[in-house]
């Protein structure tokens, strides 16, 4: 067995002031900054530890949980990377993989952050939650708080339809709470509710347990591909997936199990696009009615936004917004040519593909990976008619 990290701390990444890891945190107790981990010893990488454990066991020293008993798990990670030749051939490329984060428990790559943080919150002996709900992080976090024992208050928009999504996360027992508004309003409800009974507010989109999780699919990445590609595409509405897979490359890239990190490309709807603004240098302002089919990516002020565009521009990626017609398209084309069901949120990133391929950013030679983030089946299909 390879050895533990002694501890881990959290600093705040606007004024450097640390916090212990005695409890659970979201933001600096000093000046209200978002707070980053750092750990006591370098992070330990063996993917051939303890084989068939699911990884998030396999890679529990690089994660922020002191009590490897306090881990809340439900068998996440250790999803394949398939070939995707005809996809590939479509568009010019002789090697396009993806990466099927749809196999995850709930159908989605938000297992993995949610196993870390409602392991962290078990850790910290929290017991009560709120949170906005309704998505594949809302249904995640209700699976994991239920295999917790974490009462959970979920918080959700009056007039938007019970989805499938939002009916299993009430048959998970989640106290859902119906309220008016916006989601910034949705949101604010929220928080109020959770200071009122002295729950923990989760704000997951701000928190760094959630992203610490999501450092595995680099590992595995990893382990799974050499050489590892040159490209990873992948959606983003907050951008934890791109932290997470630049946590877990940098990792490997600082204690020599990779000699480089891929371009990392950000992809964002045409109507919600604040990180490819940003990336462009110019402004941006979320509307406050948005109707799309990429449900999952339509956040409007990723909380980490500096830190998104620094990694983008730091391993020479791009941020791409791509358009419903192409999405839906994309969804229709990868289901029919290989025979894989992803949400159009997945899909989005092959229509950000097709782009970078234009563009010549991305040539027919080199090797692209895409996250399939989440299954097909959890939401309505957009363009199917009878």
């Amino acid at each position: 067995m390879p050895r533990r990290h002694m501890a881990f701390q959290l600093g705040c990444i606007v004024c450097d002031k640390l916090h212990d890891s005695s409890k659970y945190r979201l933001f600096c107790e000093n000046c209200g900054g978002l707070l980053d981990i750092t750990y006591d010893l370098n992070p330990v990488l063996n993917p051939s530890m303890v084989k068939g454990t699911c990884s998030m066991e396999r890679y529990l020293s690089t994660l922020p949980i002191n009590d490897p008993k306090n881990l809340v798990t439900l068998g996440e990670g250790d999803t394949p990377v398939i070939e995707l030749p005809a996809v590939g051939q479509s568009l010019g490329l002789t090697s396009l993989y993806g990466k099927m984060e749809y196999f995850n428990p709930t159908g989605s790559f938000k297992d993995r952050g949610n196993a870390v943080q409602v392991s962290v919150l078990k850790e910290a002996g929290v017991t009560e939650v709120a949170d906005i709900t309704g998505g594949n992080g809302g249904l995640s976090f209700a699976a994991y708080c239920a295999r917790a024992g974490i009462n959970c208050h979920g918080f959700t928009n009056l007039k938007d339809p019970i989805s499938p999504k939002l009916q299993a996360i009430l048959l998970h027992g989640v106290n859902v709470h119906w309220t008016e508004g916006f989601r910034n309003e949705v949101e604010e409800t929220s928080v109020k509710f959770a200071r009122s009974i002295g729950a923990v507010s989760m704000m997951y989109s701000s928190n760094i347990y959630f992203i610490e999780g999501l450092k595995p699919i680099a590992y595995e990445i990893g382990a799974q591909m050499d050489p590892l590609p040159d490209h990873i595409v992948a959606p983003a509405s907050n951008g934890s997936i791109l932290q997470g897979l630049w946590r877990g490359f940098k990792e490997m890239l600082e204690d020599g199990r990779v000699e480089r990190i891929p371009r990392l490309h950000a992809v964002q709807t045409e109507q919600v696009q604040p990180i490819v603004a940003a990336y462009s240098g110019r402004s941006w302002k979320r509307p406050d009615y948005v109707d799309s089919v990429a449900t999952g990516v339509l956040g409007g002020s990723p909380p980490r936004l500096n830190d998104l565009i620094r990694l983008i521009k730091g391993t020479d990626g791009r941020a791409i917004a791509v358009d419903e017609d192409r999405i839906i398209f994309w969804q229709a084309r990868l289901a029919s040519l290989e025979g894989i069901f992803v949400e159009p949120t997945s899909a989005i990133a092959l229509g950000a593909l097709e782009k970078l391929i234009e563009s010549n950013v991305i040539s027919a030679h080199e090797t692209v990976l895409v996250p399939f983030t989440a299954y097909g089946g959890k939401e309505p299909i957009p363009g199917v008619r009878p």
